[in-house]
């Protein structure tokens, strides 16, 4: 190398010689160390002693291009050494070559592209989204009824069983129990004594948290399936309000499917089958529930409660069965006198008016009774309204008495000419 630069100065070149002299004493050193940990064949040097001798590891040229890699350097193509030219080399053509490259279609450049996960609620069939469930797989993990339960024999009892993978041993019989008692409903006094102490569990154990979405998700598809036993599903409406009372759980991430259900036991133009059932009770239980949801996490979720309004207010529009009416009216009247006096009271006077003409006209006894009950929900709305001392207009206040005349009597503790009169 040295021969190969005359021109260069004697300092210069005893420079040059000790930087290259040192590369490569680095470069062998960490060559030897690539070479140590790849294990390579050893060369046995046997010495005078049979039982001594020298072990020389052999430096491949793989370990010069690895310490070479490891600096970031190119490595050595040309290792000095050159093999026996194979017999069935052959000769590759580059034009062929470039053609039959040109068939290959290049890698796409990496970057992000946006696609709908979901629309409405529903997965759209395409590449980016992952494939959907097929009907037999549906088939295969749908849950099914415990042949082995003691309750299996009972009839009209169908208890949801739990994935094992989800809770464990302890909740699924806890749930399983639960249900049970929920689907056995209270005509005994030994099976209403299970359902109470089992609503009781639910309103007071500490951990059932993991349970919560089970339980929602059975509330919600029991009370559209029960929609005609009224009193199965009092106990679906008990059976949330006692998951509400619990202080351990948090429903938060539930209440999508809870409130639906309970506004449906609230507004629903049929809830019972037979026509002198009592399906009065259950709405208005169902609204104090709705209404109580509201209470809970209405600061939380500051358009909870303008929403549930919203639908009520639906509900006891003029096109509106009178039950969906008597719903509206129960449920709002609960939300206190703001919302009476901003929603119900323009609307009492009209729709008293038209319930007594009704009364009048008919004689079929259910309908007598459906227009005796929304008075009834009209009546218990004003006495709210006036029992809180909400300041009304005198020519409000005038309008009431004309309308509601005998009836406003009782509602009332203000002294008016009415009132006096009236006494």
């Amino acid at each position: 190398m040295v021969a190969s630069v005359p021109n260069v100065q004697a300092s210069a070149r005893s420079t040059l010689v000790s930087l290259v002299e040192e590369h490569i004493s680095s470069l062998v050193r960490e060559a030897v160390c690539v070479q140590r940990h790849s294990k390579r064949a050893r060369i046995h040097i046997q010495g005078d002693n049979e039982q001594a001798g020298l072990i020389r590891r052999r430096l491949h040229a793989d370990d010069i291009n690895m310490a070479l890699q490891w600096r970031g350097s190119e490595k050595i193509y040309a290792t000095g050494t050159v093999g026996k030219e194979s017999s069935d080399s052959k000769k590759v053509n580059l034009e062929e070559y470039l053609k039959s490259e040109m068939d290959l279609r290049p890698p796409h450049e990496v970057g992000l592209t946006t696609h709908w996960l979901a629309v409405d609620g529903t997965q759209p069939d395409i590449v980016q989204n992952p494939a959907g469930q097929t009907k037999e797989q549906k088939e295969a993990t749908r849950p099914s009824v415990d042949p082995t339960d003691d309750v299996s024999s009972t009839a009209g009892v169908h208890v949801t069983q739990l994935l094992p993978r989800l809770l464990s041993e302890e909740l699924r019989l806890y749930f399983t129990r639960v249900t049970t008692a929920v689907e056995r409903g209270g005509a005994t006094p030994t099976t209403r004594q299970q359902q109470d102490a089992a609503l009781a569990g639910i309103a007071r154990d500490p951990g059932l948290q993991e349970m919560v979405p089970f339980l929602i998700l059975y509330i919600s598809k029991s009370l559209s399936h029960h929609l005609g036993n009224p009193e199965h599903c009092r106990t679906l409406v008990r059976m949330a309000r006692s998951l509400l009372v619990n202080p351990h759980l948090h429903l938060e991430l539930h209440l999508h499917q809870l409130i639906p259900a309970l506004l449906t036991c609230v507004v629903a133009e049929r809830l019972s089958s037979r026509p002198g059932e009592n399906h009065w009770i259950l709405r208005k239980e169902a609204a104090s529930t709705l209404v109580q949801v509201c209470n809970m996490f209405g600061d939380d979720y500051a358009m909870l409660e303008a929403r549930v309004l919203k639908a009520l207010c639906k509900a006891i529009g003029p096109g509106q069965s009178l039950a969906t009416q008597y719903g509206g009216f129960a449920a709002i009247s609960l939300f206190g006198p703001n919302a009476i006096n901003a929603f119900l009271l323009p609307l009492v006077m009209n729709y008293w008016k038209k319930w007594d003409a009704r009364l009048e006209e008919s004689n079929d006894t259910e309908q007598r009774l459906e227009l005796q009950m929304c008075q009834q929900s009209a009546l218990d709305a004003l006495g709210v309204l006036l029992g809180q001392g909400t300041s009304i207009s005198s020519e409000d206040w005038e309008e009431l008495e004309d309308t509601f005349g005998d009836h406003l009597v009782m509602l009332t503790s203000q002294e008016t000419d009415y009132a006096f009169c009236a006494v």
